[in-house]
This record gives C-alpha cells, structure tokens and sequence, in this order.
C-alpha cells in the first residue's frame, strides 16, 4: 500500500512540474540574433565579431558565445 502512495505521488509531481514549462517562443533582440549568427559564422571557421558590440552590448556578448555554441561543428558528434 505505502509503495502504491509513493509512486501516485511521484506521478502526481512529475505532472505537476510538466505542467509549469513554458511553451511560448522566446523572442530574442536583434542584437542577440546578430551576435548569434557571428558566433556561429566563427564556430564555422570564420572569425567574426563585432568588437564594439561585444564589448558593450550584453545582448550581442550572449548571442555571440550562443552561437558558437550552438554551430560549433565538434559539438555535433
């Protein structure tokens, strides 16, 4: 019986918890997108970055390292 409640309870939770993401699309600022896509063009093998943008603005800095995250070809395996 004790077993029986455990596992309704961590249904009920893992339910619970699901319920509570967030599935609106995340609108990123054009400054992101165009760190982005310089992050990725670097991760790709060409080095670009705008050195003012990511200096001072916080937005393209993020952008920039996400891309190159995302795109970076070792990464893929």
């Amino acid at each position: 019986m004790k077993r029986i409640i455990n596992i309704s309870l961590i249904a009920a939770a893992s339910l619970l918890f699901t319920a509570c993401t967030s599935s609106a699309p995340v609108v990123q600022s054009p400054s992101f997108k165009s760190g982005s896509q310089d992050g990725c063009a670097t991760a790709k093998g060409t080095y670009t970055k705008n050195s003012a943008s990511f200096k001072n603005d916080k937005e393209y800095q993020n952008g920039w390292y996400a891309g190159r995250k995302n795109c970076n070809p070792a990464q893929a395996k």
